[in-house]
């Protein structure tokens, strides 16, 4: 009993943890820069960084689960968060806002591989890690053409696979599943944002911004109507979160007692999605459900994949003999047309850009044999040209992995794709619940897409998902092999 007590009171006289003084020291500071930011404007944006740095630590201290939570939030509303600051402040080259999830993650990531989650490695694991040392190579490049490009692009590359370690050290069921519902509730929020946006116009912030960008961000308008971005940081994001948003209420919401809640956000989230007009996320996305439909039937993978080509073929026939043949006139009539014009003739030039898009992933593939130890990070994100180094993105992670990390990279990236896309489906074929169907739903929506850190909401999200099929404790060790 002595000893127990002794233990006790050790333990509550222990010295703080690192992160615990470093929120002190944080709430010490904030509010003298608070202060400072009145009197100065430029320090606006760096004072409001600090201020979700310090929230989001603080919750990170208590609870690794709510940190992630809070972080999604956050990263859905940075781009309204950083147009809402350019309201106060002027903007600069680079923006502290976009450091706030770097450093959450790193340090979750590191917390994750103190509890263990480097130990029983996988294939998976071990791909993992080879492609994040890559990835640190291909930092310094020096074939980029600017250092720091290729360090800042450390931010769109490097950054999201380290969700990877904070869901195999710290995602369960439970985490998981708390965070997919918290991904289909802000859906709803942010598509009835964007409806918003295509039926009454852009608040001020929005239209500042609109201005700012659209010389450099042509895919925002459509032919001379402009996409809806909700509170994200481009429309591309936009869509691929809604897209997620309708793959969990279709896997997690089918049970009797939510099936009416299901029905209305559905009817709120596939009308966002259609009047965003980007065509790749609907194809995506019907492909995804045909995967969700062969892994509940249990099917192989390959013959899950025809069903998505069914599906994707039924869509195509559908539009093209069954759509609207006039669309009326207004921003929902023009991005309407847009939308179901590619769909209905994928392989029209005039309509599509799939073309294009093919065109771009195949030389980026064959980069990799001409020039196998690639051309940095920095070529293939926003960071290279903004610093001052090469561009050479390609709009696909093979293509990109292939350019910037050269023919390694490519067999790293190949290899977490193969064996990442098998383990989840595995799990999802095998437990057949919603959540596993989900979680098969998310990987498979933004399959190519891993890499794209410049859908910061999005991005984490692939990655905290194959960390939780990387457990030990998910499924089976017979189901997905990988190991």
């Amino acid at each position: 009993m002595t000893q127990a007590l002794a233990a006790v009171r050790l333990r509550s006289l222990r010295m703080p943890t690192a992160s615990s003084l470093a929120v002190a020291a944080l709430l010490l500071v904030l509010p003298l820069l608070l202060g400072d930011a009145v009197q100065d404007p430029n320090r606006i944006r760096f004072a409001v960084a600090v201020a979700a740095l310090v929230t989001l630590l603080g919750v990170a201290t208590s609870s690794p689960s709510g940190s992630m939570l809070a972080l999604v939030v956050w990263l859905v509303a940075l781009g309204m968060s950083r147009r809402l600051v350019s309201e106060l402040a002027p903007i600069t080259r680079t923006d502290p806002l976009l450091l706030v999830s770097p450093v959450v993650l790193g340090l979750l990531a590191a917390a994750a591989i103190r509890r263990g989650a480097l130990r029983n490695r996988t294939l998976l694991t071990n791909a993992v890690l080879a492609l994040s040392l890559l990835t640190l190579l291909g930092a310094v490049n020096p074939l980029q053409g600017s250092l720091v490009g290729g360090i800042s692009g450390l931010l769109f590359v490097f950054v999201p696979v380290l969700a990877f370690w904070i869901g195999r050290g710290y995602c369960d069921d439970r985490m998981l599943r708390r965070l997919l519902t918290l991904i289909a509730g802000l859906g709803i929020g942010v598509a009835v944002y964007g409806l918003v946006q295509v039926s009454s116009g852009f608040p001020a912030w929005d239209r500042q911004w609109i201005n700012d960008v659209s010389s450099a961000y042509a895919a925002l308008n459509v032919n001379g109507v402009i996409r809806p971005f909700a509170s994200f940081t481009s429309s591309s994001e936009y869509a691929m979160f809604l897209g997620l948003a309708i793959v969990v209420w279709l896997a997690m919401g089918r049970r009797v007692f939510v099936l009416p809640l299901t029905v209305v956000a559905l009817a709120i989230l596939v009308p966002a999605l259609v009047l965003e007009s980007a065509r790749g996320v609907v194809i995506a996305l019907v492909a995804t459900i045909g995967l969700l439909v062969g892994a509940q039937r249990r099917l192989p993978i390959v013959l899950s994949v025809g069903v998505g080509v069914l599906l994707l073929v039924a869509l195509v026939f559908g539009l093209r003999n069954y759509g609207p043949s006039t669309y009326g006139t207004g921003t929902g009539a023009a991005l309407l047309s847009h939308q179901v014009q590619g769909l209905a003739d994928p392989l029209n030039p005039q309509t599509s850009t799939a073309g294009v898009h093919f065109t771009l992933i195949k030389n980026g593939v064959t980069q990799a044999f001409s020039q196998p130890l690639g051309q940095g990070i920095g070529v293939v994100t926003i960071a290279g040209a903004k610093f001052g180094g090469l561009a050479n993105g390609t709009e696909a992670d093979p293509s990109n992995v292939a350019v910037a990390l050269g023919l390694p990279g490519l067999v790293a990236y190949l290899v977490i794709l193969a064996v990442g896309m098998t383990r989840v489906y595995g799990i999802a074929s095998h437990r057949r619940d919603g959540l596993a169907l989900a979680a098969l739903g998310v990987v498979t929506l933004t399959v190519l897409q891993w890499l794209n850190g410049g859908q910061y909401a999005v991005a984490v999200l692939p990655w905290l998902v194959l960390g939780w099929a990387d457990r030990p404790d998910v499924a089976p060790s017979t189901v997905g092999a990988g190991r």
